[in-house]
């Protein structure tokens, strides 16, 4: 797989300019074969948010047969760069894992017709740009009927990374579902400020931790270790807390702390790009939940489920069944809207 990020993008550049001057028009894939990139905000090596994108890459890439590249790309001007480099070497689909990336995919698609431009989350829609919008919300509603089914103090808590719209419309949904069972239940927010910085996370979880919250989720992509570490060491000491992991199952990061996780499933982007290959590709947002191939999961951590009773189990089972049947909508802020 060709990485950018392995390689440096100004000497990779370099390379293809330099294939391109000395030999001609050089195809660095077999004629026709389909071509996929992405772009994520951070490293791959989160564990999370742009690790599931990763994982969704590779699984593209065996199962459709595709060339695929990946680029960290974190700038404003890194972000139009990036869309016009792979853009401009014909590759067919790319992808821009995140909210932010939503104008620069607007510009850049304007640019090039021929390329399909998706960025995951937001509400950017032209006639070769279009969104996926994960409903993480699904699952992070069921976390909140086990966080206020199980805490002890009537305390939970939520950690994010940055204060945008997708991160605070898994906070409300978390939020509701924890209200859905415990009116009453008092919920504490906190963000880090940036996705990387995983002591200010622990700082933060501490903090909650030391006021009585027993149960916390996060959604702050790489900085949401430092939520595993603080509910970690706080475990060892005794304490009765728990962490919920986001995106991907990160039950196995901190097989201690995480009892379960609200996870998007990596075939989301497999159905995305088979789409695109089979010229099947409709401009519009594309809602992904559970009833979607279970593209949206809860995850139980095997080590930890024991803790979460039965009663709970079967309730938060019983609204999953309804989400995937249609009967129950998971709210969210309807922060899509123009």
């Amino acid at each position: 797989m060709f990485s950018l990020s392995r390689l440096g993008f100004k000497s990779s550049l370099f390379f293809l300019i330099f294939i391109s001057v000395v030999w001609g028009s050089v195809s660095l894939t077999q004629a026709g074969q389909f071509k996929v990139a992405l772009l994520t905000p951070g490293a791959i090596s989160d564990a999370g948010w742009n690790a599931l994108a990763y994982d969704g890459l590779k699984a593209i890439e065996k199962e459709l047969a595709a060339k695929v590249s990946h680029v960290e790309s974190k700038t404003p001007a890194q972000w139009e760069e990036h869309f016009r480099f792979f853009a401009s070497n014909g590759y067919d689909l790319i992808f821009g894992h995140g909210f932010e990336y939503q104008d620069a995919a607007k510009t850049v698609g304007r640019e090039f017709s021929d390329t399909t431009f998706i960025t995951t989350s937001g509400n950017t829609v032209e006639k070769n740009v279009a969104s996926v919008v994960f409903e993480l919300e699904e699952a992070t509603y069921l976390l909140g009927i086990i966080a206020a089914s199980m805490s002890k103090t009537g305390k939970i808590g939520a950690i994010g990374g940055m204060n945008i719209p997708p991160i605070n419309s898994t906070f409300h949904a978390f939020i509701q579902g924890a209200k859905s069972v415990n009116s009453k239940i008092q919920i504490s927010k906190s963000y880090v400020g940036n996705w990387e910085d995983v002591g200010k996370a622990k700082e933060l979880a501490l903090s909650q931790i030391a006021e009585g919250v027993d149960l916390i989720f996060h959604n702050a992509d790489a900085a949401g270790v430092g939520v595993f570490e603080a509910v970690s060491n706080s475990r060892k000491e005794g304490k009765s807390v728990f962490a919920f992991g986001s995106n991907r199952n990160q039950n196995e990061v901190a097989p201690d702390a995480v009892l379960a996780s609200a996870v998007i499933d990596t075939s989301a982007f497999v159905r995305i790009a088979k789409i695109v290959k089979e010229g099947k590709f409709e401009a519009k947002v594309m809602m992904t939940g559970m009833a979607q191939n279970e593209a949206i999961k809860l995850v139980y951590n095997p080590n930890l489920k024991s803790y979460v009773p039965k009663s709970v189990q079967e309730n938060v089972e019983k609204v999953r069944q309804q989400i995937i049947a249609g009967s129950f909508k998971a709210p969210r802020p309807q922060f899509l809207e123009n």
